[in-house]
């Protein structure tokens, strides 16, 4: 029982510390303008905290997608990109 116990105040700590990271993201993601933010949004249901491998691939993918949909302009979706992805960043720090 006591290893139950610990585990699960473990498990809603670092939950409170992820909800944290989001609130932080969020705010940073307030500051975004058009595509920045469009981007951000798209992106964020689809983050794992810790798996930035994962998220990477994710964020990589999501971005193509909406080129290709014409939802975002190619030409300065790099940059756009880094500027959502440095809100997200924030869900990790």
């Amino acid at each position: 029982m006591k290893t139950v116990t610990i585990f699960a105040f473990a498990l809603a700590i670092s939950a409170t510390g992820a909800q944290a990271g989001w609130n932080e993201a969020d705010a940073c993601a307030a500051g975004l303008s058009g595509d920045s933010k469009l981007i951000y949004n798209r992106v964020k249901p689809k983050i794992v905290v810790g798996d930035k491998s994962g998220n990477e691939a994710r964020i990589k993918s999501t971005v193509k997608d909406m080129v290709s949909k014409d939802e975002v302009a190619f030409i300065g979706v790099r940059g756009k990109a880094k500027q959502a992805v440095a809100c997200l960043q924030k869900v990790n720090s």
